[in-house]
C-alpha cells in the first residue's frame, strides 16, 4: 500500500479548506442568509439525514440481532462495521471541533464575527468541522462499501446533506468539505482494518475488490 497518497489528498483537501476560508465561506454564508423561508426548508429536510443517532441505533440493534438472534456472522460483522465508522468518525470530528473552535455562519450573520476559539464545547464555536457532513459521509461511503451498489444514489444523498449544511446557516463550505473527507478516510481505514482481522463486511453479489476501494482513497 501507499498510504502516502492519502495523506496526499488530506493535504489537498486542507489548502481546499484555507483557500475557501479564505475566499469562499463568508460570502457563501451571507448569500445562503438571504436565501427565502421555502428553500430552507426544503433543505432543512434532507439535513436531519445527518444526524448520526438513528444510524447507530439501527446499526447496534442489527448487530444485536444478526449475532445472538438470527444468527449471519456477516450481516452482523457488516452493522458493527458500520456502527464503528459513524462512531469512530463522528468522535475525530467532534474532537477536531473542539480544538479548532471555528465560529458558525449564524455569528457572521447576525455579529460580523469570523474567527475562532480554540477549545470551546459552545454550539456557536463548533462550526469546523460539520457533524452532519462527516456523518453522512460516512454511512454513505460505508454501505457502498458493504454492498459494492448505489454508488450515485449514495452520493447524491450525501451530496443533499452537504449542501443543505450551508443553505441552512449551520456551517461553511470548508466545514462540509473536511467533514466529509474525514468521515471517507476513517470509514475506508476501518473497512481496510475489518478486512485484516478477518472480518466480512461485503454482503453477498458484492465482488468489488479491495483494490478498488484502496484506490479510490489512495491507498495503493
Amino acid at each position: 500500500m501507499r498510504k502516502w497518497r492519502t495523506v496526499l489528498i488530506s493535504c489537498v483537501v486542507v489548502a481546499a479548506c484555507i483557500t475557501s476560508y479564505e475566499i469562499f465561506d463568508a460570502r457563501a454564508a451571507l448569500f445562503c442568509a438571504a436565501l427565502g423561508p421555502r428553500t430552507k426548508e426544503i433543505f432543512g429536510f434532507f439535513t436531519r439525514f445527518g444526524i448520526s443517532t438513528p444510524y447507530l441505533v439501527a446499526a447496534f440493534a442489527g448487530f444485536i440481532y444478526f449475532r445472538f438472534i438470527r444468527t449471519n456472522k456477516t450481516f452482523a460483522n457488516v452493522a458493527a462495521f458500520l456502527f464503528v465508522a459513524v462512531a469512530v468518525s463522528g468522535l475525530a470530528n467532534d474532537l477536531i471541533k473542539f480544538l479548532v473552535g471555528r465560529s458558525r455562519p449564524g455569528l457572521l450573520i447576525s455579529r460580523g464575527i469570523y474567527s475562532f476559539k480554540p477549545f470551546s464545547i459552545h454550539y456557536y464555536w463548533v462550526s469546523f468541522p460539520s457533524g452532519h457532513s462527516n456523518t453522512i459521509a460516512s454511512l454513505c461511503y460505508g454501505l457502498y462499501l458493504v454492498t459494492g451498489r448505489f454508488k450515485y444514489p449514495l452520493l447524491l444523498l450525501a451530496l443533499a446533506v452537504m449542501t443543505s449544511r450551508v443553505i441552512v446557516d449551520a456551517h461553511f463550505p470548508s466545514d462540509v468539505l473536511f467533514g466529509a473527507w474525514l468521515g471517507v478516510v476513517i470509514t475506508g481505514l476501518l473497512a481496510e482494518d475489518f478486512e485484516k482481522r478477518g472480518l466480512q463486511i461485503r454482503i453477498s453479489g458484492n465482488q468489488e475488490p479491495a483494490q478498488r476501494r484502496q484506490k479510490l482513497l489512495g491507498l495503493r
